[in-house]
């Protein structure tokens, strides 16, 4: 009996612990005095580890020169921006993700550019043990990497960036 409760603890904590596949969609949304423009990326890819609990681990990464916003000249200035050809990947690293009532929090570190910083997404997860639905969303600020606001129509746009995350997670 000993043994098949041993057996079965280990096998759940395998099942625990194992990787998950991560595929999904990037779309950020900026502002200029007028109006916003958005703009998508379906390059997402990785590998997450979750306990189930709170500990997360792993990368997703997308390509940056994925980056749409329907508007050619935009785009080949955002990827200036962002250094695309040096840096060629934006990478997430989860290190915590939580239940926090109704809400699904993921924390860690968001790498861009050569430079890694702290991110909070608060979001929603649907679906069960093999197969999840991730939806979320952070702000960041072009400040905050060191990065040149681009301009619209000699106007600068706004500092914060909306970004949202879409994602299917699944063994």
């Amino acid at each position: 009996m000993r043994r098949i409760l041993f057996l079965f603890i280990f096998l759940l904590m395998a099942q625990a612990q194992a990787p998950y596949a991560v595929e999904g969609l990037a779309r950020y949304r900026g502002y200029y005095p007028l109006g916003s423009w958005e703009g998508k990326n379906p390059t997402a890819q990785g590998e997450v580890v979750w306990d189930g609990l709170e500990r997360a681990s792993g990368k997703v990464c997308l390509r940056q020169e994925a980056w749409d916003s329907g508007n050619g000249e935009r785009d080949k200035k955002a990827l200036e921006i962002l250094k695309a050809k040096e840096y060629p990947l934006a990478c997430l690293y989860p290190r915590r993700a939580y239940r926090d009532g109704a809400s699904f929090v993921v924390e860690g570190e968001l790498e861009m550019a050569g430079r890694r910083r702290p991110v909070r997404v608060l979001g929603e997860l649907s679906g069960g043990p093999g197969a999840f639905r991730f939806r979320g969303a952070f702000t960041t600020r072009f400040s905050d990497w060191g990065f040149e606001r681009p301009r619209f129509l000699f106007l600068e746009v706004r500092d914060e960036v909306e970004v949202f995350l879409e994602a299917e997670v699944r063994r």
